[in-house]
């Protein structure tokens, strides 16, 4: 087989401000498979505990739109698709909720929603939300080497016009709705120069649209602050099948391996 690598990330998640018990949800959400049928969609939970831990595998599709035809990569040329209108082909993710530390670390965070949506279900009288792991300073003093900087905002707002160059740059971008800056970094060491420069723009933040800092802390691990919530990194890799999909007993093993070697 071969191998593939899988990211993830980590946000801390409460429970009515207080961090998350297992035995609460214990009594709340059972080892079961959960499936949700809406109109042409599903959605699929397989849930399990290890230890300390929740694994959740999920995932979920639609049956429509459906291409009538398929290309045939062998052949080189369309034919007719062989899954049925009524039939579905999900996609898979992975999630696994540490209770030690109230951490859901998460494979795509565009599925977030989803997940939340579906644990939230699960408890009618009780708000489950994200929070962010550190405070800004928390993170300034963290971050030991950084890897990017992106930010995006109205054109005037993305230079100061306090010399020729960065006038003449918003001048190009007159009428522009949206205007983005990237930077990227070799990992760079955070000295004091550059601490400076991530307050001022974690401080100002307000100020753009949208705001990615991404680095690394002390162990290497990878630290991002995205959009006012700050999160966790990690990879590693698995073995991937001849379908390209990957084997979830293998990713959640690697994945509670590398979350206890975090914390040690």
């Amino acid at each position: 087989m071969k191998n593939g690598t899988i990211y993830f990330s980590g946000m801390i998640c409460y429970l009515n401000d207080f961090k998350l018990s297992i035995d609460e949800f214990k009594d709340n959400l059972k080892d079961e498979v959960v499936s949700k049928e809406n109109g042409n969609s599903v959605q699929i939970f397989n849930l399990r505990y290890i230890d300390n831990f929740l694994t959740i595998n999920f995932s979920d599709g639609s049956s429509m739109p459906r291409n009538p035809k398929v290309y045939d990569q062998e052949t080189h040329s369309l034919e007719e698709n062989p899954r049925n209108i009524n039939q579905i082909e999900p996609k898979e993710y992975f999630a696994i909720i540490d209770f030690q530390t109230s951490f859901l670390w998460l494979n795509n965070t565009k599925k977030k929603s989803l997940l939340m949506s579906f644990l939230q279900s699960h408890f009618k009288n009780k708000l489950i939300v994200l929070k962010d792991i550190y405070d800004e300073q928390d993170f300034i003093e963290t971050l030991k080497t950084l890897d990017g900087i992106k930010v995006s905002a109205v054109p005037p707002n993305i230079f100061a016009q306090t010399n020729t160059t960065s006038k003449a740059l918003n001048d190009e971008m007159y009428l522009a709705s949206r205007a983005e800056l990237s930077l990227t970094y070799d990992k760079i060491k955070v000295i004091d120069r550059i601490k400076d420069k991530v307050s001022s723009i974690l401080h100002n933040r307000q100020s753009f649209q949208s705001v990615t800092i991404s680095g690394r802390d002390e162990k290497d691990l990878g630290m991002i602050f995205n959009n006012n919530l700050f999160t966790r990194k990690i990879s590693f890799k698995t073995e991937v099948d001849d379908n390209g999909m990957f084997c979830p007993e293998e990713v959640f093993e690697k994945l509670i391996k590398e979350i206890t070697n975090e914390k040690n």
